[in-house]
């Protein structure tokens, strides 16, 4: 299961927060590069959003990126954080707490929901490699509450993940538009997408050894690109898809331009700094 970590800004919060807590509690968090104890707490409050995943959104604002966004919030000082639920911010506070403090501060507002439980337990028997296990857990999940479209979405990842690509295309394609528009459901369609070409992707070592005798070779650009989005090298990958792009925009009917845009749009409220910066250079070659 992914934890819902994101980087706030203003093209993005009123899905990030207002939107996800309608259903979940959103941990807001001001941080900032120049102050080491809201470094620390980013280390606390990610590994907590990994370890608890599913039951809360951790929001993050970098105030030194989002000056106009920080002021929304009344420009807090880092460490500070805000804790939103049901449109409403129910808590706040400033400095650096320990892991147990920030989970003592969710643990109150964690929504009982049993489809929830069954997720975890659904994680845990992946996690264990008991992929039918964790795929009849889901299915339970889905019965109990068939409003938490994380549900349907986490079957796709799991579909996913042990190569079921069809299975995984259909069980998406039922999902209402809200869910697949979601920051997960979004990451899905993306990585649907680049599922297509993974499966005949050539190995890695042949890619080099092309690229080595050709550094414009479109077919080994291309595939470079799909195993460095494989292994989350998501800068690299872009790069390597604005190179192919600048050798011959054309490749297989435009496929470097659909496969860049899909790529921003995947990781467009996950990594918007970077997104937004390669959106720029990406527009400076179009025109």
């Amino acid at each position: 299961m992914q934890a819902m970590i994101v980087d706030v800004t203003l093209n993005n919060v009123q899905e990030t927060i207002m939107q996800n807590s309608k259903r979940l509690p959103v941990l807001i968090h001001f941080w900032s590069i120049h102050n080491k104890e809201s470094l620390q707490a980013n280390t606390i409050l990610e590994k907590l959003a990994q370890d608890m995943a599913g039951q809360f959104v951790l929001a993050k604002v970098n105030v030194d990126q989002q000056p106009e966004l920080n002021a929304k919030f009344s420009n807090p000082k880092p460490p500070f954080y805000k804790l939103a639920k049901d449109l409403d911010i129910l808590t706040e506070g400033e400095g650096l707490l320990t892991e147990e403090a920030y989970m003592a501060l969710l643990s109150d507002h964690l929504v009982e929901d049993p489809s929830e439980q069954l997720r975890q337990q659904a994680a845990q028997a992946f996690q264990e490699g008991q992929v039918e296990q964790a795929v009849q857990y889901l299915h339970e999940a889905a019965k109990e509450n068939p409003k938490n479209t994380n549900v349907p979405l986490d079957l796709v990842q799991l579909y996913l993940y042990i190569g079921e690509t069809e299975q995984a295309k259909e069980q998406f394609d039922r999902l209402p538009e809200e869910a697949k528009k979601s920051v997960q459901g979004r990451y899905i369609k993306g990585s649907l997408y680049f599922s297509e070409y993974t499966q005949n992707a050539p190995d890695i070592t042949e890619v080099q050894a092309n690229l080595s005798k050709n550094e414009n070779d479109c077919d080994a650009l291309f595939y470079l690109s799909i195993y460095l989005i494989q292994h989350d090298q998501i800068e690299p990958a872009i790069q390597t898809l604005l190179k192919l792009f600048t050798v011959n925009r054309t490749y297989q009917s435009g496929l470097p331009q659909k496969s860049i845009v899909q790529l921003f749009d995947m990781y467009a409220n996950v990594q918007p700094d970077l997104i937004t910066n390669y959106r720029r250079r990406f527009q400076s070659l179009l025109n």
